[in-house]
């Protein structure tokens, strides 16, 4: 099933698809404080940066210039949820730190760790750590170290401390991306590191993921592939979402492979909407309701690279309802067809 998140419909709460991205932000359920506005407004329109800001706000109780306002968590998980949607890693991450512990409204902390994940995937180190800490500990009423030790590499990587003891203490070694001096490979991975080359660390996944001019080494590509990501470039998100399906040298994360399919099919690259497309279906074929209603919900828009078809939009918001996805049930009653 696809991966949920907290949103808001005028002032209730529902969840929708975290891993397409599919949320809401309403504005104005409560007045909002004078020196809050222009960040309220800024949000509102799509910066993530303002979303951020806004929720700490809230949630500390102080607005950005040390000034007093009261503190509001459920404003707080709002604003947080604004800024997921658009990727903001500290959003997400901060949004799953407050589900975990039920501040601003229920708990959840099989979401709270999804989100930790997701947050992880777009750069949060301490995201990182804290997704490896709840495999670690099976509070979600999962305990798998392998995976613990994915996030927690992945979170020392990103520089993050608590990452690197977790990851120390199951065993792993925080070591960097390695050449001979002077070799091709270590100038590009000099330049991925030293000189945020985003290309650069495209180009040594690549030599990683097929064994050109390095040894084959899936581990190291999808480590390359997901510097290139963080820096900007779509094909090593394209690329490590599609390992991150496979579970090529990385344990399968499926919701955060979709993710980074649709963000760079977002951003251009065709390839990526049609694994993502080809994905969708053949998860529907297996009766997952999610998947169904989203790619009903995709052919009704023409969305994603698919010809818009009402006949085939509703056929699968239809197959969403009847393997149990509300969504797709509400859908096809809004349509009225």
């Amino acid at each position: 099933m696809g991966t949920a998140i907290v949103a808001r419909r005028g002032c209730g709460v529902r969840r929708t698809a975290l891993w397409l991205g599919v949320l809401l932000w309403v504005s104005g359920c409560a007045s909002i404080p004078s020196s809050l506005r222009n960040l309220d407004r800024g949000c509102s329109q799509g910066n993530s940066a303002s979303c951020v800001s806004l929720g700490s706000s809230f949630y500390e109780g102080k607005d950005p210039s040390g000034g007093h306002i009261d503190l509001d968590y459920a404003k707080a998980r709002q604003a947080f949820t604004a800024g997921c949607k658009r990727d903001d890693a500290a959003s997400c991450q901060r949004l799953g730190t407050m589900l975990d512990k039920g501040e601003g409204g229920e708990r959840d902390k099989v979401l709270a760790v999804e989100l930790w994940r997701h947050s992880c995937e777009l750069g949060d180190g301490i995201a990182c750590s804290k997704t490896a800490e709840s495999y670690m500990s099976g509070s979600v009423g999962i305990k798998n170290s392998d995976i613990a030790f994915a996030y927690a590499k992945t979170g020392c990587e990103l520089r993050d401390e608590r990452s690197c003891a977790l990851w120390k203490k199951l065993g792993g070694t925080p070591r960097l991306l390695t050449a001979p001096a002077g070799s091709e490979l270590g100038s590009l991975i000099a330049a991925c590191e030293q000189q945020n080359d985003s290309r650069a660390c495209f180009t040594v996944g690549e030599r990683f993921d097929k064994g050109d001019g390095a040894e084959q080494n899936k581990e190291k590509a999808a480590a390359s592939y997901r510097f290139a990501c963080q820096k900007g470039d779509m094909r090593g998100c394209h690329n490590l979402g599609v390992m991150m399906i496979n579970a090529e040298g990385i344990p399968a994360d499926r919701p955060g492979g979709l993710l980074l399919l649709n963000k760079s099919c977002d951003s251009g690259q065709r390839a990526s909407c049609d694994q993502m497309v080809r994905l969708l279906t053949v998860l529907c074929g297996r009766n997952d309701g999610d998947a169904c209603t989203i790619l009903g919900r995709l052919y009704i828009k023409g969305e994603k690279g698919l010809e818009t078809s009402v006949t085939k939009g509703l056929e699968y918001l239809r197959r969403g309802c009847s393997a149990g996805d509300k969504d797709g049930c509400d859908d096809v009653k809004r349509l009225g067809l």
